[in-house]
């Protein structure tokens, strides 16, 4: 009998017997009728196997199919996998390419724990995010492509500006010159005009001097002399135009060139996350913080009178910035360059990001949450929290903000509050970030009372420290960095809460740095910090 999912009982074949599989063994590799799934699970060499629905195992040898099980370079099967690098090896890649790694392991090992296969990859789940994905390349697209009118308007608009610049200065270096022309030629025609006058004076005298030798001697000798002066001279205009200005015109090939920069994609996908949870290497199983550096990337400067709180970044590279003291959400490129300024409720606070276009916001003054279409530079929605709030984060489908002497507020995208989490909010400044079913919080009151803390879902607190007051955000390893506004350092504090370490220190005695937020970006591995007094920077997390 045929199978609806092509797959047949393995026991059965090896009979001649052609049954459906019902069931699928992941350690012999087979499908089991069953009547055969029965005697494989009370015989003593296979009743430890695990089996799984052979419809699910489809579902997993579909996307099994895609994954490498040889290595390309040296066509040996992939049997190691490097926790340093996250990548799969052969035997002879291991003392080639991580000779030095410390933490390479068999596959097999790992896979010892393997999770079946609806934990393993939910397709429907993978279809709606590969969805989303393929969703976001267009808008990411559709926004190039915008952009590009963008800058060809501004572009245009610099040539025009510039071609007038050079119109407007060659024109006075024009009118400059004409007007020497006009004044010298002026001038030297007035002379000439001159001694013709003394000439025809002097020509009258000479016709009366008939008969009278001296004087025809004098006037002949005044002619000679006359001769040899300037105003007897030849006046000749000619022009000499500035070397300058000649090496300009001979070296000047354009008004410039337009270059096309082609900046990586920052839209990542989900593959690697399936992969990982297929070998069930944790994301918590990364380096200790005492491995953690940082390397300036840029520095951005906002100008004056900004007051920068929270930061965040997009999925597409875009950076986000609360500007408390204009009430506006800042969007800039990833180069740093302002895109857009978005008006907001009053005194913006925490940041939250939503989606690739989307973030929220929490605005103190006004007690609410504002979410923000940052394409198309609008609010969407205000959610009324009706207290004094700051610190924000977003996790599946709900926002967490911290009120004021209330604790952690769970809202929905509907705006409706869901559950209050009890925990210390002494103060309406501090932040906040979701990791793992645990809250990271800060706190800023006095210099002796400011703290962060981390509590379990429910608000029961699991550790408290006194080295961060300010912005937190935890990395792809459940260790958290976290800023410190009275100092001005930041901290990176490993997810116990046992071991923190200082990885920055702006403080400077002639200038205030106060840090504020921070966003750990997990597609490329990159830390923001924010800075009320107008500037940010972006590291990378080595």
């Amino acid at each position: 009998m045929a199978s609806s999912t092509g797959k047949l009982c393995g026991p059965c074949e090896v009979r001649y017997n052609t049954t459906t599989a019902v069931s699928w063994c992941m350690d012999c590799d087979d499908g089991l009728c069953s009547s055969c799934l029965e005697d494989h699970k009370v015989n003593k060499a296979s009743k430890k196997h695990q089996t799984i629905p052979v419809s699910q195992y489809v579902e997993v040898e579909s996307v099994s199919s895609l994954i490498k099980q040889e290595c390309e370079e040296h066509d040996q099967r992939l049997t190691f996998y490097c926790l340093d690098h996250c990548v799969t090896a052969c035997a002879l890649c291991v003392p080639e390419k991580h000779k030095q790694c410390s933490r390479i392991k068999p596959i097999e090992e790992l896979a010892s724990n393997a999770k079946t296969s609806a934990e393993l990859f939910n397709v429907e789940r993978g279809i709606k995010e590969l969805d989303n994905t393929v969703d976001e390349l267009k808008n990411h697209s559709q926004r190039n492509i915008d952009t590009i009118k963008y800058q060809q308007k501004n572009i245009l608009r610099e040539i025009k500006s510039f071609r007038k610049q050079i119109n407007e200065h060659l024109d006075n270096l024009e009118s400059n010159l004409l007007k020497e022309l006009e004044d010298k030629s002026d001038q030297n025609k007035a002379e000439i005009n001159m001694f013709l006058a003394k000439l025809k004076e002097k020509g009258e005298k000479i016709k009366t001097t008939k008969g009278f030798g001296e004087k025809l001697r004098e006037e002949r000798e005044w002619v000679a002399t006359v001769c040899t002066q300037n105003e007897a001279k030849e006046s000749v205009l000619e022009l000499s135009t500035d070397p300058q200005l000649k090496q300009l015109v001979s070296d000047l090939k354009g008004f410039g060139m337009i270059h096309v920069v082609r900046n990586p994609c920052q839209i990542k996908t989900d593959a690697w996350e399936h992969q990982r949870a297929q070998l069930n290497v944790p994301m918590t199983a990364g380096k200790e913080i005492d491995q953690t550096e940082l390397k300036l990337i840029r520095e951005i400067s906002f100008g004056v009178g900004k007051s920068i709180k929270d930061c965040a970044i997009v999925n597409d590279g875009r950076m986000v910035f609360a500007d408390y003291n204009n009430d506006e959400v800042l969007v800039r490129n990833p180069e740093g360059q302002l895109l857009k300024s978005i008006s907001v409720d009053m005194s913006p606070y925490g940041l939250a990001v939503i989606s690739s276009i989307t973030v929220a916001v929490t605005c103190c003054k006004h007690k609410t949450i504002n979410i923000v279409n940052i394409d198309d530079c609008v609010v969407k929605q205000k959610i009324k929290v009706g207290k004094p709030c700051c610190g924000l984060s977003y996790h599946a489908d709900k926002l967490y903000v911290l009120a004021k002497h209330t604790g952690i507020l769970e809202f929905d995208l509907a705006g409706n509050l869901i559950r209050t989490i009890p925990v210390d909010v002494l103060s309406s400044e501090g932040y906040l970030c979701f990791y793992k079913d645990t809250f990271c919080y800060t706190c800023y009151q006095d210099f002796d009372e400011s703290f962060i803390a981390c509590c379990d879902d429910n608000g029961t607190e699991i550790w408290k420290l006194n080295v961060a007051d300010s912005g937190v955000t935890a990395d792809n390893y459940g260790n958290f960095f976290a800023s410190n506004s009275s100092d001005s350092t930041l901290q990176i504090v490993s997810g116990d809460g046992k071991k923190p370490k200082k990885l920055l220190d702006l403080h400077d005695p002639h200038k205030e740095t106060f840090l504020e937020g921070v966003f750990f970006d997990k597609n490329s591995s990159a830390l923001l910090v924010a800075c009320t007094s107008g500037t940010a920077r972006l590291y990378r997390v080595i």
